[in-house]
């Protein structure tokens, strides 16, 4: 058994290591290095570990279940495109990326899956102040997760964390009891249609996170409730925490979206050091056209960069008014006037530090 844990351990602790080589070093070439990576890894689990075959006679109607909720996944998102409008893919549907794109995105899908199952089957348990716990779950949260950019990366330690946990978490759950494939039938169907349908709902990222964070925990209720039912009665209990959490996690995602009435932004200079510093964070309440006093700080755009100072002076030209603006820590006042227009917001709330992982992070990528 111990041995089986060391191949088990070093397996994935290599196929983590890989996949963070590919986000850190690669720049072109990352998903067909993490397809390879993947074909290898998927040979040698293979040839190490048996298949503990899921015992569950559930497969096939679990199979149909899960081809119809990432059904409705999608049906609701494209519900919100309604209310979103909706842009172009990135992605033409075009034989080069069938071949480029598609094809190795389904590959890795697919051996990522077989991989989860057979990791999961092991059994494979350490004791931690006399609980078991399952490394291989723990680590396949991370080792399957594919990252490709700067922006995976910051969404992974945010808020995307959460829908990749509770995705994750599903994906766990599914392969161990019910095996690999209606997992890799309900990832294939939510993954691909990017690359294939010319339009996508123009839908903020945090609220796509979020769509992603609670359509699993509710597929997670819905299979306990039809094949387990036993599990309804001693979680009905711990509903209301989850709820709870839910309400968090949605009054985060509408600051972090500033799609709502309330915003929040991450301070990535100096000027305005002794009032709110670089790596704090603030909350902003959204522009609405009403006269700003002197004195007040409020977030303005310009070249499309979003600023953090504070009005100084405030002049009505031909009936407009324009503000002057500057920075607590700066010598001199900034150039021009504020219209309304350029204006987003109103501070209310400094929170001091909080977005300090961001900024670290952007410097760690050069950017």
């Amino acid at each position: 058994m111990r041995t089986i844990k060391f191949k088990l351990y070093a397996l994935e602790i290599l196929l983590i290591l890989s996949l963070l080589f590919a986000l850190f070093v690669l720049n072109n070439g990352r998903r067909l290095f993490v397809m390879i990576t993947l074909i290898i890894v998927t040979i040698v689990t293979i040839l190490l570990f048996n298949h503990n075959k899921s015992k569950s006679i559930f497969k096939k109607q679990v199979s149909l279940l899960m081809f119809i909720f990432s059904l409705i996944y999608l049906g609701l998102f494209y519900i919100l495109g309604f209310f979103y409008g909706f842009v172009k893919s990135k992605y033409i549907f075009s034989f080069q990326n069938v071949l480029n794109v598609i094809i190795p995105t389904i590959v890795i899908i697919v051996l990522s899956e077989i991989i989860r199952e057979r990791f999961l089957l092991q059994n494979s348990y350490i004791k931690i102040r006399g609980r078991k716990i399952n490394i291989s779950i723990i680590l396949t949260y991370i080792a399957i997760y594919s990252l490709s950019s700067l922006n995976d990366f910051l969404m992974i330690v945010g808020f995307v964390f959460f829908s990749s946990l509770s995705s994750n978490l599903l994906y766990n759950y599914m392969s161990k009891r019910f095996g690999c494939v209606p997992v890799i039938i309900f990832k294939l169907i939510t993954s691909i249609y990017i690359y294939i349908i010319p339009y996508v709902p123009d839908v903020y990222i945090f609220l796509r996170t979020f769509l992603k964070m609670i359509v699993p925990f509710i597929i997670y209720l819905i299979i306990e409730r039809i094949y387990y039912k036993s599990f309804y009665k001693t979680a009905r209990g711990s509903f209301w925490k989850t709820g709870l959490m839910t309400t968090v996690l949605i009054l985060i995602i509408m600051l972090i979206s500033c799609q709502f009435r309330y915003g929040i932004i991450v301070i990535g200079s100096d000027s305005m050091t002794g009032t709110i510093n670089k790596g704090d964070a603030v909350i902003f309440k959204k522009y609405n056209n009403e006269l700003i006093d002197e004195g007040q700080v409020i977030i303005f755009e310009y070249n499309n960069i979003k600023t953090v100072h504070r009005v100084v002076n405030r002049k009505s030209v031909n009936g407009e008014i324009r503000y002057i603006t500057k920075g607590d820590s700066n010598k001199k006042e900034d150039g021009g006037y504020r219209k309304s227009d350029n204006i987003r917001g109103i501070v209310k709330i400094r929170i001091k530090y909080i977005g300090l992982p961001t900024l670290w992070f952007r410097s760690l990528f050069g950017e």
